[in-house]
Order: C-alpha cells, then sequence, then structure tokens
C-alpha cells in the first residue's frame, strides 16, 4: 500500500517541522492524533482540517467533533460544501495534486494553525506502525505557554493586593514591593518632599513698608 508523507510545520515558524508518514487509506482523525502526539500537545480541544490551495487559502473543513457538524439535514443540503467528520473521511479522497496542501487548527481559543503539505508517495515500511513520525526537527512550543503567562500575571497582581491590603506593613515594606528596591523611602525624605510642596516665597506688600514709614513720620513731628 502506498504511504503519503506530508510535512508539517507552524505557520509562524517553518523552523519547527515533523515528517509524518500516513496510509492513503487512514483518516483524518489518525492524522489528527499523530500531530497532536509529534508536537506534545494533549488533544482536548476543538480541531479541523481545511483542504488548501497552493496560497493556503482554506476550503473544504473536515472536523474533529460531531457537535461541530450542521444539526439539520436541510442546512447540510443547503451548503455547497458541508463539514465532513474525520474519523469518516480517509486521506486519500482529498489528496489532488503532487503537493497536496491542508491547513490544521487545533484550539479554536488559541488558534494554532500548521501548514501541511505532502512530499511524496512512498513505499510502506513492515517495520513501522502507521501513521509514524519519520523526521522531528525544532523544539515544539508549549501548550499552554500564554495560559501559564496570564496566570503568572495574575499570581503577580493578587500578591501585590495582598501586600497593599494587609494592615501589619508599614510603609516602607510596601514601597520595596512596588519599586523592587532594597532599601524603601525613608521618612526624612518624605518629610522633605512634604515640605517642598506647596512652599511659596513670602513677598513684602510695599504699602505696608510705606504706611509704616509714614505712622514713624509723624511721630517723629510730635
Amino acid at each position: 500500500m502506498s504511504i503519503y508523507r506530508f510535512k508539517v510545520f507552524l505557520e509562524d515558524n517553518e523552523d519547527v517541522f515533523r515528517d509524518i508518514d500516513i496510509k492513503v487509506a487512514q483518516t483524518f482523525e489518525q492524522f489528527h492524533g499523530i500531530i497532536q502526539e509529534a508536537f506534545k500537545f494533549d488533544a482536548k480541544h476543538a480541531a479541523a482540517f481545511f483542504v488548501s490551495d497552493d496560497y493556503w487559502r482554506k476550503g473544504q473543513e473536515i472536523t474533529l467533533r460531531k457537535e461541530d457538524l450542521p444539526l439539520e439535514e436541510e442546512e447540510i443540503r443547503e451548503k455547497v460544501d458541508p463539514k465532513k467528520l474525520m474519523a469518516d473521511t480517509k486521506i486519500g479522497k482529498y489528496i489532488e495534486q503532487p503537493h497536496q496542501r491542508f491547513v490544521y487548527v487545533f484550539d479554536p481559543n488559541v488558534q494554532w494553525t500548521f501548514l501541511i503539505e505532502m512530499m511524496k508517495i512512498a513505499d510502506e515500511n513492515k517495520k513501522l506502525s502507521y501513521p509514524a513520525i519519520v523526521k522531528s526537527f525544532g523544539t515544539a512550543p508549549k501548550q499552554y505557554k500564554q495560559i501559564n503567562m496570564a496566570k503568572e500575571e495574575l499570581s503577580a497582581d493578587m500578591a501585590m493586593a495582598a501586600l497593599l491590603n494587609d494592615p501589619e506593613l508599614d510603609e516602607e515594606e510596601i514601597f520595596k514591593a512596588i519599586d523592587g528596591a532594597e532599601e524603601g523611602v525613608e521618612e526624612e525624605d518624605i518629610n522633605s518632599l512634604e515640605g517642598e510642596e506647596g512652599e511659596e516665597e513670602e513677598l513684602e506688600d510695599p504699602e505696608e513698608d510705606s504706611a509704616e514709614d509714614f505712622m514713624g513720620d509723624e511721630e517723629e513731628e510730635r
């Protein structure tokens, strides 16, 4: 039986890729499973393949979950390209050219996008269990990297809020937490700043001086 060899790589990083061999009669669901294994993802989210042209434009959709399919038969009939289910669709059905392309999207919330191109048709290797990962290049990204970063930022915000709301902390400790300085702002510096703010130079009133001089002249005349 003939074997298709596909190169699967990240949309935004062609240097991270996997070469995968799969049989003509195997399904897109099996293809989905081996891609998840190749990039060490957990396969817990929705996924879909799209038949693509040479410019990576998405065409026919082949989806993983039944709940993502149209619910009404009438709606299916009205669609020019109704969705297909991975488990029911064989790879060979959509191989239309020697370098057939697909777009694979995993986890709609994060939109992991992989570009897939068929590299060649090979002979079956009896020593392999298909589908098979025959080449790996580059370190796969962490699936939940963005979520972990968000959690870290949230934890930092919560810790800061706890510091600011702790009645047992004095001002110096709070300044250390906010600024990351080894020493907090000293009380003398705060007092000096408070003294400088709002201070205005007192100007002598010329009318007051002239009045004092006039009163002094009157007393001398008396």
